[in-house]
């Protein structure tokens, strides 16, 4: 093309304007870690537990374990979804099975002194050929327990006199690194108390939890 001076006039080349930066990619977060709270293996001595009971017949028995996470290299929020329960012996008074519950708390102070809230619970059931295994119970919903927390889990066994029900919670003699708690009231023992200051000290309850952080 060609004005009217004769000049050539070529095609428009615009300016370029300044660069604008794509944003930064984001950043993922790291993978969480599952871990699995434990005190002692999972291994089930025979005949070596202790419960409150009449003729074999259980009475009401609640066994306990703390966890502080940061002995654990938990530092971070700890969100609980499973808890697995040893089994030494299960016998129904009637049918086939009868049920438990798992608790889970954060406390605050220490355990057993301190003040307990609870962030989960389940009604698990458990069945005469439970007899010698791990029982692992899911939480729905899990539990979350924040940064710097200590976890302590609950297992409760209800009164078993109605139905002539028999349950002994799984244990073992291996070195533990906490101790064990029992809470039995119908015995004498209104709060729980170390298996050893009860005169137990080779009774190590199976009992951990799962979870990931």
């Amino acid at each position: 093309r060609v004005d009217g001076a004769g000049r050539g006039v070529g095609p428009r080349v615009g300016v370029a304007g300044p660069r604008v930066d794509a944003p930064p990619l984001p950043i993922d977060a790291p993978p969480l870690q599952m871990i699995t709270l434990a005190q002692g293996p999972t291994s089930i001595t025979p005949a070596n537990t202790v419960s409150c009971n009449a003729a074999g017949v259980t009475a009401e028995n609640s066994y306990y374990r703390a966890f502080r996470l940061a002995d654990h290299g938990v530092t971070t929020a700890f969100t609980a979804s499973r808890i697995d329960v040893g089994i030494e012996t299960a016998t129904a008074g009637i049918g086939a099975s009868q049920t438990i519950q798992v608790k889970l708390y954060t406390v605050a102070g220490t355990f057993p002194a301190g003040v307990m809230t609870q962030i989960a619970g389940q009604i698990a059931t458990v069945t005469n050929t439970a007899t010698g295994t791990v029982l692992p119970v899911t939480l729905s919903p899990p539990g979350v327990a924040a940064a710097g927390s200590t976890l302590v889990a609950e297992v409760f066994i209800p009164d078993g006199d109605a139905a002539g029900n028999s349950i002994f919670i799984g244990s073992n003699t291996a070195a533990e690194t906490g101790p064990s708690y029992l809470r039995a009231p119908d015995c004498g023992s209104t709060q729980p108390a170390a298996l050893t200051s009860l005169g137990f000290p080779a009774v190590h309850v199976v009992l951990t939890v799962t979870g990931t952080y």
